[in-house]
């Protein structure tokens, strides 16, 4: 997350959308100046810090430092827009901009990134064995604090007059926001993805009525993918 208040934008970041990509792109851009506060993932406290720890461990965050950010500063990664309004952070006006992903490929990813997570549990005792029982154990709010917020609507996160940016082409997107704002952007920042992560598995393996489950409780997510999709499509 972003108050970028030198150029009057806020980032905001669904989990599990690429909004990692999306704020390393604004972070390289220019436009977020020092006095911006931001906060990122882990105990990492600057960009800078978290960048390179990923360009040499990736996303094995077992080597990563535990006390490196301080207790004053910004917390959540993942806050929503009211809730930065409701602590006085930013007006609820603030022009905002986020990623928006495809709901059944941010299950997906969601579902890999947690069976990876827990694969040294036998699997009676992980609640994520198989899509099937990832999506009951989100739908039921017996998930662990790490996937609430997968729960969560990505429309939850953002405002109605947020700028979207669809996942499969967020490089279009953000440099022509950075760039129409003065900003510069040095080249295509690749999404981290998990090697595990493969989609069609994950459908072929969901129920019919649990995927059309996903559709209908996230539709409005869906139709607002399918809008920023459309832009570049």
């Amino acid at each position: 997350m972003i108050i970028c208040n030198s150029n009057n934008f806020v980032v905001i970041r669904p989990p599990k959308t690429g909004s990692t990509s999306l704020v390393h792109y604004f972070f390289k851009s220019g436009l977020v100046h020092e006095q911006d506060p931001y906060t990122i993932d882990g105990r990492f406290s600057t960009w800078q810090s978290f960048e390179a720890y990923n360009k040499k461990y990736g996303e094995d965050y077992s080597h990563a430092p535990r006390l490196d950010k301080k207790d004053d500063e910004l917390k959540s990664v993942h806050a929503t827009f009211d809730e930065l309004v409701e602590q006085k952070l930013i007006a609820a006006t603030m022009p905002c901009v986020s990623t928006i992903r495809n709901p059944l490929e941010r299950y997906s990813s969601g579902y890999y990134f947690m069976r990876d997570m827990l694969r040294s549990l036998p699997i009676f005792k992980n609640p994520y064995g198989n899509p099937n029982l990832f999506w009951d154990s989100l739908v039921s709010g017996e998930s662990s604090l790490n996937m609430k917020g997968l729960a969560r609507p990505q429309c939850d996160y953002f405002p109605d007059h947020a700028e979207l940016f669809n996942t499969e082409n967020l490089h279009e997107h953000v440099s022509k926001y950075i760039l129409e704002r003065g900003g510069k952007v040095d080249g295509r920042i690749e999404m981290r993805k998990n090697p595990d992560n493969k989609l069609d598995v994950f459908l072929a393996e969901l129920t019919p009525d649990r995927k059309q489950d996903i559709l209908d409780t996230y539709a409005k997510d869906f139709e607002l993918w399918e809008k920023a999709y459309a832009v570049y499509n």
